[in-house]
């Protein structure tokens, strides 16, 4: 593992990913990760959805942002649970904001 957080690949492995973001940045945005390669990326005030866990993540930072897991994920996600006794992540209720919403700001 490198000290970025994710996995090494090399640019074999990276091929199987058709969607690939380096050196981005996104902000306030739904971000759908399965399927897609993140190096070096930053995330802010973003919901990240993870549903088979297909994806590779390496080097990004995340800031305020919501995990919401689905599917495989959830599932494994309960699993870890059940091994650790604890969640591994706080699971958010679907009527809960996603985001705290902030006060217009006054001239």
């Amino acid at each position: 593992m490198n000290p970025g957080g994710g996995f090494t690949k090399n640019s074999k492995e990276m091929e199987g990913y058709k969607v690939q973001y380096r050196n981005s940045t996104f902000s306030g945005k739904k971000i759908e990760l399965d399927g897609k390669y993140y190096s070096h990326c930053q995330f802010r005030d973003c919901m990240i959805v993870l549903e088979k866990g297909e994806t590779d993540i390496a080097g990004c930072s995340f800031e305020n942002c919501k995990l919401l897991l689905k599917g495989n994920a959830y599932t494994v996600g309960k699993i870890i649970k059940l091994f650790t006794g604890k969640s591994p992540l706080k699971v958010l209720d679907f009527d809960e904001p996603l985001f705290e919403k902030t006060a217009p700001k006054k001239d």
